[in-house]
């Protein structure tokens, strides 16, 4: 079964309304909710079974599904016994009688090696199932590049990235760079997305927040979107979970495989954890920050050195696929940098400042940059640089 609309991840289903199916069922139809992901495997092992009342999750799958809400399956998957994951779960989705499994990949699938693992496990769950499979991992490929994306893509139905903007408020920007790096890996797929409905510290999603995410993902005509995760939401979140349930989503629309992008735009992507590229404006700005305008005329002074007087000793630099973590090879980076792009002079368009976090657009030529900055003692302790 094909998504469309908003859905909602279950983890622990007794800490989901008490495990109560007709509870669940009520406040999904309430919510508007067109599905649901419950969690039904860790690793080998099933999830949502114990030994003294069964298998919990069959009830509310039940209860779901006769309400016409569709309830799909996900599994976190290690890739150390690759065999006995596909065995889990093609017995749960079948046992379950499920419309759809969702493969949660992420940084065990990173480690040496774990290709060969990534296309034994998808091989054997493809030949076996016939309901859509989705892959759910990072949000931004680009800085993962270890994960073996393509093997993974290549048996699925469905790319349904985490865009997890933790420590930020730009949930817009963030889903649109998500899709673009995204829809440019080998074996693309059409584009799902799931939004945090937590809190880490003291950061937490605003309401505004989610009507950025639900409204950005109507304008990309993205079909379906979920939210992470159901139980905490509604303890400790009541407010996002009723921004969500009440948001009207539109009519269905046709989405088809996007073609891989290819050439020097895709190759230069940033790898964006958090952070927003305001638009570029129509003219320079006239007065940004004193920092900003130092990095600016560092940029045109094309010497690495002038850029490393910036940094902080021990800061990470990331430029397209490749993350920089040594002084002396974020300077050999700006060398190589500077030597590759074409003359003129860089020009600041836009700039957001949120506290030690700079967000900039600029031109130089024909071609538009973007930077963030992240400062400690007022210097540059993390940065993204990306010139399409």
């Amino acid at each position: 079964m094909a998504l469309q609309g908003k859905g909602f991840f279950t983890f622990i289903l007794r800490e989901t309304e008490g495990g109560d199916p007709a509870a669940i069922t009520e406040l999904a139809k309430s919510a508007g909710l067109s599905h649901v992901l419950v969690k039904i495997a860790d690793g080998p092992v099933e999830f949502g079974v114990d030994s003294t009342s069964g298998d919990y999750t069959a009830p509310v799958v039940a209860a779901l599904r006769s309400a016409g809400i569709a309830v799909w399956g996900w599994h976190y998957v290690y890739g150390d016994n690759p065999t006995g994951e596909a065995a889990v779960a093609i017995r749960r989705v079948q046992g379950l009688n499920l419309d759809g499994y969702v493969v949660n990949a992420e940084e065990e699938y990173k480690r040496p090696g774990k290709a060969f693992a990534a296309r034994r496990f998808m091989s054997e769950v493809r030949a076996a199932l016939t309901v859509p499979i989705a892959l759910s991992s990072y949000r931004f490929p680009n800085y993962h590049p270890e994960l073996p994306w393509s093997t993974f893509l290549e048996f699925c139905d469905y790319n349904m990235p985490q865009v997890y903007w933790e420590q930020a408020h730009n949930a817009g920007w963030q889903l649109r760079e998500s899709k673009r790096q995204c829809d440019a890996l080998p074996n693309a797929k059409p584009y799902l997305a799931t939004a945090p409905a937590y809190s880490v510290g003291n950061w937490a999603p605003t309401p505004e927040d989610i009507l950025d995410f639900m409204d950005t993902a109507r304008a990309l005509q993205i079909p379906a979107v979920n939210f992470f995760q159901w139980g905490y939401c509604r303890k400790h979140l009541p407010q996002i979970w009723r921004t969500i349930a009440d948001y009207a989503w539109p009519a269905p629309v046709q989405v088809t495989a996007t073609q891989p992008a290819s050439g020097p735009a895709a190759a230069e992507t940033p790898a964006v954890p958090a952070g927003e590229a305001p638009a570029a404006s129509q003219s320079a700005i006239a007065a940004p920050d004193a920092f900003t305008a130092r990095y600016i005329d560092a940029l045109n002074s094309r010497r690495a050195a002038t850029m490393m007087a910036l940094y902080q000793p021990n800061a990470i630099h990331v430029r397209g696929d490749r993350v920089t973590r040594t002084f002396s090879n974020t300077r050999n980076d700006y060398s190589t940098f500077f030597a590759s792009v074409p003359a003129g002079v860089f020009t600041l368009k836009s700039v957001e400042v949120n506290g030690d976090i700079r967000y900039l657009t600029w031109k130089l030529g024909s071609r538009t940059g973007t930077s963030i900055l992240v400062l400690k003692e007022g210097k540059i302790i993390l940065d993204y640089l990306n010139l399409i």
